[in-house]
């Protein structure tokens, strides 16, 4: 008796076992880096097998670096303006810049999320040269190659980065930055389409020549049938 009853509680385990297995290795492994815990939305945390270490002075450099590793994907989910300034610069001794610092020479895909940088609430009030030079911080972090996102979008607009960049990889398009600014020759006219996610649909309700050039708001996300579409009919798009 006790043993058919041994038997069926080792049997479920196994299979529970096997099951979170699988959804394991079916994720990504996605490090979130932020000085304040962060709530992320249900389906970021569904999506990837999140590290959360603790960057409050607790965690050591060796173990961060170690995660900083494992990681496959990374996302900054909050910068304050000394921390954006020692990311631009390279320097400040700061747990997240130490991370930044070795995920760059990693080669580590590098996310922020918008709503986290400090610096933005203080627009209306901020001096003016010192919030622009914020602004150029962010623009030297763009051009280290770290992407800015927003948490509503990041699930599909890292998909998207991943896709673009095997793309590039098998000579598609120039780079995994600009795949949306050039597709198609000469233009014979532009559109204004304003929506944050632009779908194939969209292109194909415009109902417009080839050679049309599209212009875009600068946070949109162009989704990849979107793109073939755009390249089918010689359409390229043009960021505001």
């Amino acid at each position: 008796m006790y043993e058919d009853i041994i038997e069926e509680v080792i049997t479920e385990v196994l299979h529970r076992l096997s099951e979170y297995e699988n959804t394991c290795i079916n994720k990504k492994t996605l490090l979130v880096l932020s000085d304040e815990s962060y709530p992320l939305s249900e389906v970021i945390t569904k999506e990837y097998n999140l590290l959360t270490p603790d960057l409050s002075g607790n965690q050591k450099v060796v173990e961060l670096n170690t995660m900083v590793s494992c990681a496959e994907v990374i996302l900054i989910t909050g910068v304050t303006a000394k921390q954006l300034a020692g990311l631009a610069l390279l320097c400040g001794d700061g747990y997240l810049e130490e991370a930044i610092r070795y995920a760059h020479m990693l080669g580590k895909t590098i996310f922020v999320l918008e709503e986290g940088l400090e610096y933005r609430s203080y627009k209306a009030t901020a001096h003016k040269a010192f919030y622009r030079k914020l602004l150029e911080y962010e623009e030297c972090l763009k051009h280290y190659g770290i992407l800015f996102t927003t948490e509503s979008v990041f699930p599909f607009y890292e998909k998207q980065v991943k896709q673009s960049t095997l793309r590039n990889q098998s000579g598609d398009f120039k780079s995994n930055t600009s795949y949306t600014m050039e597709i198609g020759g000469a233009t014979e006219g532009r559109l204004e389409l304003k929506k944050k996610l632009i779908l194939e649909k969209d292109l194909m309700d415009l109902n417009v020549k080839s050679q049309t050039a599209i212009c875009i708001e600068k946070g949109s996300i162009v989704t990849p049938s979107a793109l073939d579409y755009a390249r089918a009919h010689r359409m390229r798009f043009i960021k505001m």
